[in-house]
């Protein structure tokens, strides 16, 4: 049996949107409900014949069904995108990439009443066309195509042999996703081989308020250096529309749980002890197995119950002082959930661990509305709640539609370029405002601001520059595009409280 976690690559797998008309196969027995509050996504997991999903979305579980890119799903509620799912499934037949995907669609068609129909919808893509002075060396010599990277001088490069333009053009996305983030197609009309150099700059350090380093974008390289001129234009598309879908599911059959194996809690193997001095710290997790170096117990307690930080405030010091090694082993299939579990269980017998959930105030980032809804508009309702992130000339745009407060402060931490901003708090609504609502929002990487001295917003004000950057920081941006605020403040969350724990643990 061999785990597969299918996230980095299920886009990958070609999948006919249509449904069959022929009766679609199904899993003999499936667990579904909701995930418990604060439950991050968890992943995708086959093994033999058991199918796993944790903490994931509707709109998330819709696209791997039917083998589409997120963006490609429309229409639904607005709850598709936030709302998510605990599945196990089991089938007497293997259950495999193959033919997971129609029985994953009875499901949703079953538990959620779930229907779909195919639909064009406008896709965006780039075009390469050729201009009047285009600048390529053709290959001396017959080869097969080849890049490699080429980084230096604060640039990003490739160097490729041996390459058509409609490679080029093939690989670009996955070359540069922030530059090219909709599929490229070749029409420059060049049917020759070619040995091509790229240089370019990261979008998010496009524009630095250093003259020296002010970079060039791939657009501008790929034009002046080559004579290829890159144009975004839109087409037809195959989507998927929801048609209708309930937000309560149906309630498991009688006797689901009984017929599903419950997973193991105990490691076959486990060894527990205090590092020795000079110990480097390491965690990795694979196969498993977990090897842990050098951890402190307050990180074990953060993973095995899947904490963000803020969520163990206190304690004793040498919770957060003394360093321990692990070793565990079990099932090679065993998925990231049940090794959690596992490790849970042997807290509770090394360390005699002890804990409770209870609301304490901490800090946290304030989304607020001094001005009501501010520049916000109401959304039409037509699309469900989502937030698309493009990087574009050194600055993130966030577009989102009919998209509550509160979705937008679980959302926005998460989010790449936002991350450097409110990672050391999390982030609450405290608006006030219960719509729903079409925004966007551009601001600018934070790395830009470092030197300039930017300060932090306080429960006072926004913090101000104190040298132009030709930037904007999030927190200037949610004040001047949305007529919202962000301020740090203290608020009440919950909380694991320690108990009890040895500080020594017990032999086995």
């Amino acid at each position: 049996m061999r785990l597969i976690h299918l996230l980095p690559f299920l886009a990958l797998i070609p999948g006919a949107i249509a449904q069959s008309e022929a009766p679609a196969p199904v899993f003999d027995v499936a667990d579904v409900h909701s995930s418990p509050a604060g439950v991050r996504d968890g992943g995708i997991y086959l093994h033999a014949n058991r199918l796993e999903l944790h903490g994931v979305t509707m709109l998330h579980l819709i696209a791997t069904a039917w083998g589409v890119p997120e963006e490609k799903v429309f229409g639904g509620p607005n709850w598709l995108d936030t709302d998510r799912f605990e599945i196990i499934a089991r089938a007497e037949k293997p259950v495999t990439t193959e033919n997971f995907r129609p029985m994953l669609q009875a499901l949703l068609a079953d538990r959620f009443a779930l229907k779909v129909r195919n639909e064009d919808k406008p896709e965006q893509y780039y075009v390469l066309t050729a201009t009047k002075h285009v600048q390529l060396k053709e290959s001396a010599t017959p080869g097969d195509p080849q890049c490699k990277r080429a980084n230096g001088d604060g640039y990003l490069g490739l160097t490729c042999q041996h390459v058509t333009m409609a490679y080029v053009a093939e690989g670009l996305p996955g070359i540069a996703p922030n530059y090219f983030n909709h599929p490229v197609v070749d029409q420059t009309g060049l049917t020759g081989s070619y040995d091509v150099t790229l240089k370019w700059t990261g979008r998010g350090q496009l524009g630095s308020a250093d003259p020296d380093h002010a970079g060039i974008s791939l657009f501008d390289y790929l034009q002046k250096e080559m004579g290829i001129k890159v144009e975004p234009l839109t087409r037809p598309a195959k989507s998927l529309v929801i048609e209708s879908v309930n937000e309560t599911l149906a309630p498991n059959p009688p006797g689901t749980l009984e017929k599903l194996p419950p997973q193991p809690t105990e490691f076959e193997v486990a060894e527990v002890r205090p590092s020795k001095p000079g110990t480097e710290q390491n965690f990795e997790m694979k196969n498993g197995r977990i090897q842990a170096f050098a951890v402190t117990l307050k990180d074990m307690v953060g993973f095995a119950y899947n904490l963000d930080d803020y969520m163990l405030p206190g304690g004793e010091k040498w919770l957060d002082s003394d360093k321990f090694d692990i070793i565990a082993k079990t099932d090679p299939t065993a998925t990231d959930g049940t090794l959690r579990a596992m490790l849970r269980t042997l807290l509770a017998e090394r360390f005699h661990f002890q804990s409770h959930f209870e609301e304490q105030p901490v800090s946290v980032w304030a989304l607020m509305a001094p001005k009501g809804k501010g520049k916000l508009r109401e959304t039409t309702g037509e699309e469900h709640a989502g937030c698309t992130r493009i990087p574009k000339d050194g600055a993130f745009t966030l577009t989102c539609r009919n998209t509550t407060m509160a979705q937008l402060a679980a959302r926005l931490p998460n989010i790449g370029g936002a991350a450097g901003y409110l990672s050391d708090h999390p982030m609450v609504d405290l608006t006030g405002l219960k719509g729903s609502y079409d925004f966007e929002i551009t601001w600018s990487p934070p790395a830009r601001f470092a030197a300039a001295g930017r300060g932090v917003p306080t429960s006072t004000g926004p913090a101000v520059a104190a040298v132009p950057t030709g930037g904007v920081t999030l927190y200037e941006a949610i004040e001047k595009q949305l007529g919202l605020k962000l301020a740090v403040g203290k608020h009440s969350m919950p909380v694991v409280v320690i108990d009890h724990a040895d500080r020594l643990p017990a032999e086995q």
